[in-house]
């Protein structure tokens, strides 16, 4: 035998013994669990776990955080007025996003503008002004009943019940983090709707943005055989509004301390 060869031998040989206390130790708690959990049955609980575990961990997540809205309700009610930009003709203004220093460039040309406005979400008619609870809970109220695994992908040797705690586990952070940004993502558009109906507003008021427009026809009496209307009046919006491209038509404002008109 080679001396390299013979060398690794000794060295694996020396690392694969073990002393007498070793050997005396050995118990089943020795084996892996996930060695003593044939394939299949992992595939089974580990799916089960995974899917009872996000579920749960998400539902107890998003409870957390309700709690915590509602505690700060006072603050996000006074943050957050849609009611205050609502027309008189009850329109929802649109939402304008706002680019700065925004570049597009092609193989044969380059465009850089300071300020880029977009229209992202329509004026529209409106009975009850949205508000922020209608934003941050979608996805958050969940129901604490949860469908339970049918039982033969539940648990039923030691090995099993100590493979399906690790996957639940797993799968209860995996619900957490998903609640958070659940939570992330409607704040993001919360604060897009809001400031961009404020953006709308500064527009308007700079002429740079047309106001939508609705028409209204009352009818006093409406319906068929079926159904009766009394005082039925039908609202709809003609033009949603848009941008006034003409700069001669804008009236630009001074705001206060600045030396140059916006």
């Amino acid at each position: 035998m080679p001396l390299a060869a013979a060398l690794m031998f000794a060295s694996q040989a020396a690392h694969a013994q073990m002393s007498l206390d070793q050997i005396s130790s050995l118990s089943a708690d020795s084996v892996p669990a996930e060695a003593e959990v044939t394939p299949v049955r992992a595939a089974m609980l580990r799916e089960a776990a995974l899917s009872l575990g996000s579920k749960a961990g998400l539902a107890d997540r998003c409870a957390v955080l309700v709690a915590d809205l509602e505690k700060r309700a006072y603050v996000l009610d006074r943050q957050y007025r849609f009611s205050a930009y609502v027309t008189k003709s009850g329109l929802l203004p649109p939402v304008i996003t706002e680019a700065r220093d925004a570049v597009q460039s092609t193989d044969e040309q380059v465009r850089v503008a300071d300020r880029i406005y977009k229209i992202v979400v329509k004026a529209r008619p409106v009975t009850t002004p949205p508000s922020w609870r209608d934003y941050l809970f979608v996805g958050l109220r969940l129901t604490k009943d949860l469908p339970m695994p049918v039982a033969s992908a539940l648990p039923k040797t030691a090995a099993e019940k100590a493979f399906w705690k690790k996957a639940v586990a797993e799968g209860w952070a995996h619900g957490q983090k998903l609640a958070d940004e659940i939570l992330e993502r409607n704040l993001a558009r919360l604060d897009r709707d809001f400031i961009g109906i404020m953006r709308y507003s500064y527009l308007l008021n700079n002429g740079m943005v047309s106001e939508p427009t609705v028409a209204v026809a009352p009818r006093v009496v409406s319906g068929d055989r079926n159904e009766l209307r009394l005082g039925d009046t039908l609202m709809r919006v003609t033009d949603t509004g848009g941008f006034i491209t003409d700069p001669m038509k804008w009236q630009p404002t001074v705001l206060p301390g600045s030396k140059a008109a916006q």
